[in-house]
């Protein structure tokens, strides 16, 4: 096999995967409204064959269309990380697709009613509200003079990951208030609840769908961050970050064309930059889902202004419960029998029992550094973090459905 042509059979491949991954959610967003009209399903099928023709046929004419326009090392390698982030937004979208269709299937009723949810929570106007100020946040991040003597890259992180959470975590506090409270308030769960729907399912389809949009909105934006720590390395004139030892590894050991493996290394890398800044995308999914419920469960009996007062007095006192209690310690060891020590303990400690611990999801410093921790443990960590975070949701969820249980919705 000819270099050339091995090089052109790669690169068409890339991208007719590219395609490939977007036919799912291009099915989904285009042809599943008219499934039932049989001419619309004759039409669709007669488009998606004519988009498939198009596909081959471009996947077969921007190998050497591509090589034309970009020829140097580093133009290819940054196509190959713009692929990259592209690719990873197909395949989340195509995620979402997948979930919902196996969530129709295992749980019917509780899954139509979260799809409902999940449409009507993305087609609202404070949806693409919230994301748009979130966007123009990360977009301006890299050009703010931190003052941190080398480390405003650090600073960059961190505030982004804030940012994706509190604009997921408002976002998910409004569409509850919107999705369960005003439903209830104006008689419109009425109508569901005469169909077979228990309140359950009601309760927790909405929860499901309220949360998997503003995962949505967390994940697209997080593409988004992915390429701002890249700019802003670039634009402070950091070093180079260097190829992964597995990336050198396996292109070494290649017989790849040199434009191909230009390429492959950019694609490479974004795959690893992915993997290093994932774990805070975790973190930050865990602190949403825990404030999500909580919402969700006072949705239930609180209206909106209320509700989102209630969220954001939660998330600051819960971050702000550590140090409450390390201050209520120390009172107490300076001066024991003092009614301000005894009070600010107690007040601490009942804190710490009832509020969730946001603490344990915050970014810290062995996500935003320089170099990242040691495998094992710090994926030990997420994993139990993790798992904390699902135990709270649920037992939130609880109360939510214990409070709506004996809800009078006539």
């Amino acid at each position: 096999m000819s270099s050339s042509f091995q090089q052109w059979l790669i690169e068409s491949s890339f991208v007719w995967a590219q395609f490939l991954l977007s036919i799912p959610w291009v099915f989904t967003l285009f042809f599943s409204e008219n499934s039932s009209n049989p001419k619309a399903i004759t039409s669709n099928k007669k488009s998606l064959l004519t988009t498939i023709g198009i596909m081959l046929l471009v996947g077969a004419v921007s190998p050497p269309v591509f090589h034309t326009f970009l020829q140097e090392t580093n133009s290819i390698e940054t196509a190959g990380r713009v692929y990259g982030a592209i690719f990873q937004t197909q395949l989340i979208l195509d995620a979402f697709v997948m979930i919902f269709l196996v969530l129709l299937k295992v749980w019917p009723k509780g899954g139509a009613v979260a799809q409902a949810a999940f449409r009507e929570g993305i087609r609202q106007p404070m949806f693409w509200l919230l994301s748009s100020l979130a966007l123009f946040a990360l977009l301006v991040s890299p050009f703010i003079p931190y003052f941190t003597f080398g480390e405003d890259l650090i600073m960059v992180k961190e505030l982004g990951y804030d940012t994706i959470m509190l604009a997921a975590v408002v976002f998910g506090t409004l569409a509850s208030s919107i999705s369960v409270s005003e439903e209830i308030e104006g008689r419109t769960a009425v109508t569901l609840m005469s169909k077979p729907i228990s309140r359950r399912q009601f309760l927790l389809g909405k929860f499901a769908g309220i949360l998997l949009s503003s995962f949505l909105m967390s994940s697209i934006l997080f593409v988004v961050f992915q390429s701002i720590l890249l700019y802003k390395h670039w634009l402070d004139r950091m070093d180079p970050v260097p190829n992964p030892e597995w990336i050198k590894n396996f292109l070494s050991g290649s017989n790849f064309p040199s434009e191909t493996k230009d390429l492959i290394n950019g694609l490479a890398f974004w795959v690893q930059h992915t993997l290093d800044t994932f774990p805070g995308l975790i973190l930050s999914f865990c602190q949403v889902s825990v404030l999500v419920s909580i919402s969700v469960s006072l949705a239930t009996r609180l209206p909106m202004v209320v509700n989102l007062s209630t969220i954001l007095v939660i998330y600051f006192l819960a971050h702000l419960t550590p140090v409450l209690v390390a201050i209520g310690e120390k009172s107490k060891l300076t001066d024991p029998d003092s009614p301000v020590s005894r009070l600010l303990g107690f007040m601490a400690g009942v804190f710490d029992l009832f509020l969730p611990g946001l603490e344990f999801f915050r970014v810290g410093p062995a996500i935003v550094g320089e170099s990242p921790p040691d495998f094992v443990p710090f994926a030990i960590y997420v994993l139990s973090v993790s798992f904390y975070g699902l135990i709270y949701t649920a037992v939130a969820l609880l109360i939510g459905l214990i409070l709506f249980e004996d809800r009078d919705l006539a």
